[in-house]
């Protein structure tokens, strides 16, 4: 093999995060690897692998550029290997992919074995699964119990989104503070769409008044239902004027949420569910909205709180660590377990325009300090780092 630093350097990368309708996860994977592709674009060779068994399913969109290539896994089905993984059988990357790397990048928590002890590292983005299991699905919490540990000494290094997740990796795992990166997760550039599209797009979503938002997934975690609580708390006046619009997929274990908002919308309250949005019907619901409200118990960043401030929409939120970390001074922050709470918050930006200001300008520069340029350049630094190469 030639001296990896005499040609590009080969990243191998999990691209499962990118396949179907993105969330998190895949929006962090996406930016990061586009990020590093355009950044280092004489260095960087970036190969990322997903399984599509015998080629049954369309290709799906992924992100591209010269340096990104794609290899299918289509002798055996994704499930296969997760099954084997529970009876501790890890099939090796290069066995499955059939390629060679220089590196290895997990972004999804869990790796494979490599039969040439190739360095590798795997962002752990959260410690859910340790600080409240209760929130995390029951499968998904055994693999994670099961193999980060293993995970973990398999890594060369570990990446964590928020020094909050960084100080929890340490106290858990005793993972030493110099062998954990923490990269945060920035917005997207704001879209421009143009107002008439917005206005096409909200009318799709059967938004025509004023709205409070909250997008993200639905799950116990999310806390959808105090906010739904805190809503009907609001004057009768306000709940009229503004419409509660809760965006994002339906996710696990969550059918006391849809049934709560199934029976407040046949009840005739004003509220709109919208399911899994695309980035323009993302773009109309942030620019337009009054505020963003998010009331998760827990979570390993907020990258929602932080693409709402991008578009200069102001934002109420849980008062948790890494929430302040993310948000510093430039929110309003509620007791996450009190709806009496959530909805004073929300009344304090509905009725104080200053504060509804100050907010949405304060909240916009300090989404604007986050850069995907940044991440990248110190993902970067630190896999050459780990290569013996240059920074």
């Amino acid at each position: 093999m030639a001296n990896r630093l005499d040609r590009h350097i080969r990243i191998l990368f999990d691209a499962h995060a990118l396949l179907g309708q993105k969330t998190g996860v895949g929006y962090y994977t996406n930016s990061l690897i586009v990020a590093l592709a355009q950044q280092y674009p004489d260095t960087l060779e970036l190969i990322g692998y997903y399984h599509n068994f015998l080629y049954r399913k369309k290709a799906p969109s992924l992100p591209t550029a010269p340096n990104i290539h794609y290899r299918r896994v289509a002798f055996m089905p994704g499930q296969v290997v997760n099954l084997l993984r529970r009876f501790h059988i890890l099939l090796p990357i290069e066995l499955l992919t059939l390629t060679r790397a220089d590196f290895i990048f997990y972004p999804n928590y869990l790796g494979l074995t490599s039969i040439f002890r190739t360095p590798s590292t795997a962002v752990i983005h959260d410690l859910t699964f340790v600080d409240l299991p209760s929130y995390v699905a029951k499968k998904n919490l055994s693999d994670l119990l099961r193999f980060i540990p293993a995970q973990i000494n398999r890594s060369s290094f570990l990446v964590i989104v928020s020094e909050f997740g960084k100080k929890r990796l340490h106290e858990e795992f005793h993972v030493p503070l110099n062998d954990i990166l923490v990269t945060p997760i920035p917005p997207e550039t704001p879209r421009l769409i143009g107002t008439s599209r917005e206005r096409q797009l909200l009318k799709k979503m059967g938004i025509t008044s004023k709205f409070i938002l909250t997008l993200g997934t639905v799950e116990p975690r999310k806390n959808l239902l105090n906010m739904l609580d805190a809503y009907l708390r609001l004057p009768e006046e306000i709940q009229k004027e503004y419409a509660f619009v809760s965006a994002g997929k339906i996710g696990w274990n969550c059918e006391a949420e849809v049934s709560r908002l199934a029976e407040l919308q046949k009840a005739g309250k004003n509220i709109i569910r919208v399911g899994y949005v695309n980035e323009p019907e993302r773009a109309a619901l942030y620019r337009n909205a009054s505020f963003f409200t998010w009331a998760s118990h827990y979570e390993g960043f907020g990258m929602p709180i932080l693409e709402a401030m991008s578009y200069g929409t102001p934002c109420a939120i849980s008062d948790i660590p890494v929430f302040r970390e993310v948000a510093d001074d430039t929110a309003l922050y509620f007791d996450q377990e009190n709806p009496i709470a959530i909805a004073s918050s929300w009344l304090q930006l509905l009725r104080d325009p200053t504060l509804h200001k100050q907010l949405a300008e304060a909240g916009k520069r300090k989404a604007a300090t986050y850069q995907w340029d940044n991440v990248a350049a110190s993902l970067y630094d630190r896999i050459m780092k780990v290569l013996g190469g240059p920074k």
